[in-house]
């Protein structure tokens, strides 16, 4: 899978020195936990069964694929197109736990990934330095300031990977959340897409046939901008 431009690399001037010595990054939860900030690459080169951790981050975009009311894609993603669309560019994780990972860390992938996320460009070319960033909190772990967690270590990683400003297309209205996020950042609204996805609105189950009525609707998105410079 790739974009409506085809596979885009970052941009030229990335600093991968400042951003090895950046990360892994310590934040503090709403708990008052430590929670850290690291690269999914170099996760997985510590990790003995890769395949076992990409498919769970796999399951967690997928799970809200299906969810059907934050991200565009309406099936979920084989193996192929989650590696060709989550970890073709950079993507990171928020573990649960400081800097030093001990041994055991995922043996509960559930308890220990608390939410993932990428950045690539949003444009190719003469546009690469404008990023796209795309974030997932476990569903186990809501509302504990994993989101505000990612955003942060967002605007503290993007500049160093070369972009000069990020660019969110489609954040649909109904995510409460996280329009209430980007906006307290100082995330600028730029533009809105009217009826850009039709949205799972909820899920009821019947008594008599146990089957998922699902109700769609369409629903703005909001697009917003944030200059690192």
């Amino acid at each position: 899978m790739s974009s409506a431009y085809g596979k885009i690399d970052r941009p030229k001037e990335c600093n991968l020195s400042k951003l090895e010595s950046l990360l892994p990054i310590e934040s503090i939860n709403k708990s008052n936990k430590i929670v850290s900030v690291h690269s999914i690459s170099s996760i997985l080169q510590k990790f003995t069964d890769e395949s076992k951790l990409i498919s769970y981050l796999q399951s967690l975009l997928n799970k809200e694929i299906e969810a059907g009311n934050t991200y565009p894609q309406k099936f979920p993603l084989n193996d192929t197109e989650f590696k060709n669309y989550f970890l073709s560019a950079d993507a990171f994780v928020v573990l649960n736990s400081e800097k030093a990972i001990s041994n055991d860390l995922f043996n509960n992938l559930a308890e220990n990934i608390l939410g993932i996320f990428y950045i690539k460009p949003n444009f190719p070319g003469r546009c690469s330095h404008i990023c796209n960033g795309g974030f997932i909190t476990s569903s186990l772990h809501r509302n504990q300031g994993i989101g505000t967690v990612m955003a942060l270590a967002f605007i503290e990683i993007a500049p160093l990977l070369g972009y000069k400003a990020s660019m969110f297309n489609l954040v649909f209205e109904s995510n409460i959340a996280s329009v209430r996020l980007w906006r307290s950042l100082g995330f600028k609204e730029i533009g809105r897409v009217p009826n850009a996805g039709l949205l799972i609105k909820n899920k009821e189950i019947t008594e008599k046939t146990n089957a998922d009525i699902e109700e769609e609707e369409y629903v703005d998105a909001i697009m917003f901008y944030y200059s690192f410079t």
